[in-house]
């Protein structure tokens, strides 16, 4: 357990209640809440990940915490804040983030990119095609259990065949590998996260590779 143990449990209780009371009035009536349960000890966990992380790999890692209020310009739905806790930390030089998300329904932590670099598309296609480690490397962390995010695209882009073998990294238009935070784990968040950060840095270089 570290002191950050209270952080999930802390954001669930707040983001539930918020999902019930998604309105400016109660928000503004429980930012103290807020403050206290979740953006402290989040922006605390997210300089004491980073400093780790720049000190595991020797780079630059800028972290980031997401913003509770959200961006409802284009939106059907005008319900004026997310009830989620999501933060990333960027390696610097590469489209790459680790990150980590808590709701009342979810904790769980990634590594990988959710949107590729569009000039990065032809060289990520034109190497998983010829079968670059990156496969393989991501297949090891599904092995290992954890949960590979769906392609974006319905079919496999031209001039490759429909049944290409490497026809769902082909459909790719990002890439994630999750992992599943259970309680255990949340009690001990400067453990957990850098230790399956660590787990996926054979994964996170190759895929650093394929889309340089």
């Amino acid at each position: 357990m570290d002191s950050f143990h209270d952080l999930v449990p802390g954001s669930r209780d707040f983001f539930a209640r918020l999902a019930a009371n998604n309105d400016r009035e109660w928000f503004a009536a429980h930012k103290a809440d807020y403050e206290a349960a979740v953006k402290r000890p989040a922006d605390l966990l997210l300089d004491d990940i980073a400093q780790r992380l720049a000190r595991d790999m020797g780079q630059t890692v800028t972290p980031k915490l997401y913003r509770v209020h959200r961006d409802v310009r284009f939106s059907k739905d005008k319900t004026p804040y997310n009830t989620h806790l999501h933060m990333q930390w960027t390696v610097q030089g590469a489209p790459i983030s680790f990150m980590f998300g808590a709701s009342a329904s979810y904790c769980k932590l990634g590594v990988g990119s959710m949107a590729f670099p569009k000039d990065a598309l032809p060289g990520w296609r034109e190497r998983v095609a010829g079968g670059h480690p990156v496969v393989a490397q991501a297949a090891a962390l599904e092995a290992a259990g954890w949960d590979m995010s769906d392609p974006a695209l319905k079919r496999v882009p031209t001039p490759f065949p429909p049944d290409h073998p490497q026809g769902a990294h082909l459909r790719r238009k990002g890439l994630v590998l999750w992992h599943e935070v259970d309680a255990g784990e949340q009690a001990s968040l400067t453990t957990t996260l850098p230790a399956r950060f660590a787990e996926a840095t054979g994964f996170q270089r190759a895929l650093s590779d394929a889309l340089a």
